[in-house]
């Protein structure tokens, strides 16, 4: 029986954070199913999110960069720019964001995900298949890449592989804290691209306080954008750890001394699925049916939202803050 000729495949994706480490759950069932060769052009930012991958050939951080063909590209970021440089890449086969007349739009096999997004010219049709999609993003994008026989597979998960010296760096932490794996970790923020998915100061100090009946160290989670907040939220708090900010991929491996992990849709959410901690997930403005905890733990989901899919929430009340801390602490006791 003869092998499957080995193809090249670019990757272009480059944001959010979140974003690009969630489609690298893509990166064995392609490597599988095509013995491809895979490239990925990222961002600066994201690229260490992609370091030490074994299944990358190479990281592109510019355009520029791309000296060569390939047989296909997965344009994945809805940027003009981007899109360009996807069609330029000398690939005869393109799937995801093009730019056509002028605009950008998307290849038809890639319409069961784009059609929800804001490439479909219609808003209001956008969200409401949005809302009735029940398809994870995984479930989505396997379908598309001809990949569904690795629906429900263990290898189609998010990847991040951690350096000795970043697992140091979160061992160091825990240890002045003397934290051994059973800490509590709590992530309400979402950086400054999405507002409307973090919890409010309030909110999570009463999630923070109904939590402290555990008796476990609780570390409370953020980046250089959460610094601020988080010394305010922890105020008067007892039990609770604010760790410094740290490089992402360190912040990735303190998140692996955490027993459970609570998040918001945000980076932390994708780190712990990839690192296959437990996880509770607590969803506002996005798509609950696209989130997938890989049978490590639960999401809860809020109250309908009106600011679907917007940076800003229109509400003087999030829909995130109707969460019960009754709700949440019965979740964490459950996966503990």
């Amino acid at each position: 029986m003869r092998r499957k000729k080995q193809i090249t495949i670019l990757i272009v994706k480059t944001g959010a954070l979140g974003d690009v480490l969630r489609t690298t759950a893509l990166l064995r069932p392609l490597s599988c199913a095509y013995r491809a060769r895979i490239f990925w052009l990222t961002s600066k930012e994201a690229k260490f999110l992609l370091a030490q991958n074994p299944l990358i050939e190479k990281i592109f951080t510019a355009p520029r960069q791309i000296a060569q063909k390939f047989d296909w590209t997965l344009s994945l970021e809805e940027d003009k720019a981007l899109a360009q440089t996807a069609q330029e890449s000398f690939s005869p086969k393109i799937t995801g964001v093009i730019v056509k007349d002028g605009k950008l739009s998307y290849t038809d096999d890639s319409a069961p995900y784009y059609q929800m997004s804001l490439l479909n010219p219609d808003k209001k049709k956008a969200d409401n298949l949005k809302r009735l999609n029940r398809k994870t993003f995984f479930d989505l994008w396997l379908s598309i890449l001809g990949l569904s026989r690795f629906k429900k597979s263990e290898i189609a998960r998010p990847q991040i592989f951690l350096t000795e010296s970043e697992r140091k760096t979160a061992f160091n932490f825990a240890r002045k804290h003397s934290l051994s794996g059973g800490a509590i970790g709590f992530n309400p923020g979402a950086g400054s691209r999405w507002p409307s998915k973090e919890l409010s100061v309030a909110k999570s100090r009463e999630i923070l306080k109904k939590l402290s009946a555990l008796k476990k160290p609780i570390l409370l989670l953020g980046g250089r954008e959460e610094k601020k907040r988080n010394k305010t939220i922890s105020k008067g708090l007892s039990g609770v750890i604010v760790p410094p900010p740290m490089p992402i991929k360190a912040f990735a491996a303190l998140i692996d001394f955490c027993e459970i992990l609570i998040t918001t849709d945000s980076l932390a959410f994708h780190i712990a699925t990839a690192l296959k901690k437990k996880v509770l997930v607590l969803i506002g403005p996005t798509s609950s049916s696209e989130l997938d905890v890989f049978g490590q733990g639960e999401k809860i989901v809020a109250q309908p939202c009106d600011c679907f899919y917007r940076p800003h929430c229109s509400r003087e009340n999030s829909c995130l803050n109707t969460i019960s801390e009754s709700r949440v602490f019965s979740a964490v006791k459950r996966l503990i």
